[in-house]
């Protein structure tokens, strides 16, 4: 008769629900607008959405608001992976719930703050295009790091995986802002007080504070 061997196993069930939750939201993005959804994931050629779609403003529609719940939960994921290995924080639901409040937070006073500035500004015509434009881009980057997140948690578990999938997915962030910005250089060089405004103020200054909040 075989003894019983103890194994110390870390149960992370709750991590399966949040990738299948995830899936979910794909799926609904999927069949809450079958033709839009075809053009969206066309990544290549990423201006005949933002042709077809982008006359109107579509922030708000349902189909950019579970983009955005989509985007938000693995921003989330990725945020706490990166924490995990770099500041051993808790690994736990409980931790990942109070940073998706805080992230879910920091998103909503940060689109409040830069519609009512940019509404004072009278900027609020192109910056919402320009929103619209870099959101779109970040949903789509989000699909391709879901996958790669799921790969870290259920195939290749180790730190060096998850850095350099990390760092693809911050280059690729980096290529849309740069292409966006690029495509509206025209206005910001005429404006480039509102540009470093932009750029420092509502794009790295929330996310520093958030940071610093674990560091």
């Amino acid at each position: 008769m075989k003894d019983w061997i103890l194994r110390n196993i870390q149960q992370h069930d709750w991590l399966s629900l949040i990738f299948l939750f995830n899936f979910i939201l794909m799926v609904l993005v999927k069949f809450l607008n079958r033709s839009q959804f075809q053009y969206f994931i066309r990544f290549i050629d990423s201006g005949l959405y933002f042709k077809i779609y982008g006359k109107e403003n579509q922030r708000l529609d349902q189909f950019t608001i579970l983009g955005t719940l989509y985007l938000l939960s693995n921003l989330t994921l990725g945020i706490f992976y990166y924490l995990n290995i770099i500041f051993y924080t808790s690994n736990s639901f409980k931790f990942f719930l109070i940073l998706l409040t805080k992230i879910i937070a920091l998103v909503i006073i940060r689109y409040l703050f830069l519609e009512l500035c940019f509404k004072i500004l009278q900027l609020k015509k192109i910056i919402e295009i320009i929103q619209f434009k870099s959101l779109t881009y970040q949903i789509q980057i989000s699909g391709f790091s879901f996958f790669l997140f799921l790969l870290y948690q259920f195939s290749f578990s180790n730190e060096k995986f998850f850095l350099n999938s990390l760092g693809i997915i911050i280059i690729l962030y980096l290529i849309s802002q740069i292409t966006i910005y690029r495509e509206y250089w025209p206005f910001f060089k005429h404006n480039i007080l509102y540009l470093i405004l932009y750029l420092c103020t509502f794009k790295l200054a929330p996310w520093i504070m958030l940071y610093s909040t674990f560091s």
